[in-house]
Order: structure tokens, then C-alpha cells, then sequence
């Protein structure tokens, strides 16, 4: 699609992708309706507004089509999946579920991370200390179903804040930018891989085209390793997505191409004044008790 218009629009595909987007959504009609169905049925606190729900399927289509690369076939298959997966987990009750929050943000104090603003494009700004987490701790503190369940609270969140910031500014927005910093970082961090791997195939399959971009800052020595055990994982159209800024002054000067300077922490080259806890925007907490 060529403009950034909050309703999808049908003719700005070209001909052979309109016959396609056809097909799927004329084949996955009466299960989007059950599901939809299923969603009144769980009595949510944000009530669903179906012209919104209709608008936001009709851009879920688009991005499993571009995801299957334009396979039909695929396409419906991974929907039907991804649909299923979301009613047998209960996905959509997540941003409600207590537990799940607290859980969330006990990980947000082990792994030192913050929404800020966000980028020149209008996408939803996440950043993270990844570098600084505990990593025995956070194995501690969570088994491998609680630490996935995190990762779905927040790509859930993302999604909701991605709704908000296209209303806030007028245009359809469906995607989030992220930065990694990683100073810091030692080996113990293969001990996540597993639940990583886990992550990732979430994020493939359950929500594709959903990472707008990523930027990994202050890769240690030890990186290569580590991207030679993960690489093999990730999608050849997210691998795309990712930059990978070394230290030094280059560093703020890239990602202020990116980002305002008032949407980005004096950490990392920006001015931002608008965080309660600013210029320190992203506090690293003290471990809990072990």
C-alpha cells in the first residue's frame, strides 16, 4: 500500500493481489464472524467496535498474505491456526489478566525497559537494557510457560498501543520500532534460548509483520557467537529489519534519523524532558531477593 490511510483500502492493492485478498477473506468469512462472536462472548472491559474489528481483519489479511508471500493457500492455513491458537490460550483476556501483569512487570524491572514516544514514522518506540538482565534471576523467578506468557502480553500490548497511536495520528499503524541495548550482555544469555526459540515462532506465526524495526545497540565481543545460534531462527523478511549500531558517535547521529530527539533518552543522543524519572528514562531496578 502506498499511503498510510487508518481504513484499509482495497484499490490500492494491485489487481492480482485484490483476487487474492478476495479469496482469503471470502474463504475465512463465517470464521472471523465465529470468532468475533466468540470475543463479544468474553465480556471485555475495552468493549469491540465492530466497524474497527472489520477494519483491523480486513489489515490482518493483508499482513499473513504478504507474510505467506502472497500463497493463498498458506495464508488460510496460518489464520485458521492463528485463530485457534488465540481462542485455546484465551489471548484476548491477557491485557485483563492480573497475574499476567504483575508478571509483566516484574520482567520489566529484571529486564530494565520502557514505551517512549515514538519514531518518525509514528511507530510505537520500546526500548530495552537487554545487556542488563539477570539472567539466573529471571530463570528464578519464572518458569518457561510464565516467561512466554510475558512475551504474548506484550506483543498484545503492542498491538493495542500500535491501535492507539494510529487513531492518535490519523493513519493505520500496525507495527512497533525496538531497541536492544546490549551492554553488558555476558554468555549466560544462551541459557534463554530455549524460551527464545519459543518466542520467535510466536512472533512468525501468531503475528507476522508486526516488528517495524529493530536496533540492536553495543554489541559485545561475544555477539557473533550468540547471532550465529539465533539467526537460523528468524524470518529472512524481520532479519531485513534489523540494524546493528556499534558504540560510538555515529551511534546517536543514526538513530536520530530515525527518531526526534525529544522522543529519545539522553542516553542514547536525545533531549527527552517529558519522563517523570528523566534524563534517567529507563531506571535499572534492583534484583529482587534471591
Amino acid at each position: 500500500m502506498t499511503t498510510k490511510s487508518y481504513f484499509f483500502n482495497i484499490n490500492e492493492l494491485n489487481n492480482e493481489e485484490q483476487k487474492k485478498f478476495d479469496s482469503v477473506y471470502n474463504d475465512l468469512k463465517s470464521r472471523h464472524q465465529s470468532y468475533l462472536e466468540f470475543k463479544h462472548g468474553l465480556q471485555l472491559k475495552n468493549k469491540l467496535d465492530d466497524d474497527e474489528e472489520e477494519n483491523e481483519w480486513r489489515f490482518e489479511l493483508y499482513r499473513f498474505l504478504r507474510a505467506r508471500k502472497w500463497n493463498t493457500t498458506h495464508t488460510i492455513k496460518s489464520i485458521l491456526e492463528m485463530i485457534q491458537w488465540r481462542i485455546d490460550n484465551r489471548v484476548d483476556l491477557i491485557l485483563e489478566d492480573q497475574s499476567a501483569k504483575y508478571r509483566m512487570e516484574l520482567y520489566q524491572k529484571m529486564a530494565p525497559s520502557t514505551y517512549h514516544g515514538h519514531t518518525k514514522a509514528h511507530l510505537p518506540l520500546y526500548i530495552e537494557k537487554t545487556g542488563q538482565i539477570d539472567v539466573d534471576e529471571m530463570l528464578n523467578k519464572f518458569t518457561n510457560d510464565e516467561f512466554i506468557q510475558c512475551h504474548i502480553y506484550w506483543l498484545e500490548y503492542n498491538c493495542q498501543l500500535a491501535r492507539e497511536h494510529g487513531r492518535q495520528f490519523g493513519e493505520h499503524i500496525e507495527s512497533i520500532a525496538c531497541i536492544y541495548d546490549l551492554n553488558g550482555m555476558k554468555m549466560d544469555v544462551r541459557k534463554l534460548l530455549n524460551p527464545g526459540k519459543q518466542c520467535l515462532y510466536i512472533d512468525d506465526n501468531y503475528y507476522p509483520e508486526r516488528l517495524g524495526q529493530l536496533i540492536v545497540l553495543n554489541p559485545p565481543t561475544i555477539f557473533p557467537a550468540l547471532w550465529n545460534l539465533v539467526k537460523h531462527f528468524i524470518d529472512p523478511v524481520t532479519k531485513k529489519k534489523i540494524m546493528i549500531l556499534k558504540k560510538g558517535n555515529e551511534t546517536a547521529t543514526t538513530l536520530l534519523q530515525y527518531i526526534d530527539s525529544d522522543q529519545l533518552p539522553s542516553d542514547y543522543g536525545g533531549s527527552c524532558q517529558s519522563c517523570a524519572t528523566s534524563p534517567d528514562c529507563i531506571p535499572i531496578h534492583n534484583q529482587t531477593n534471591k
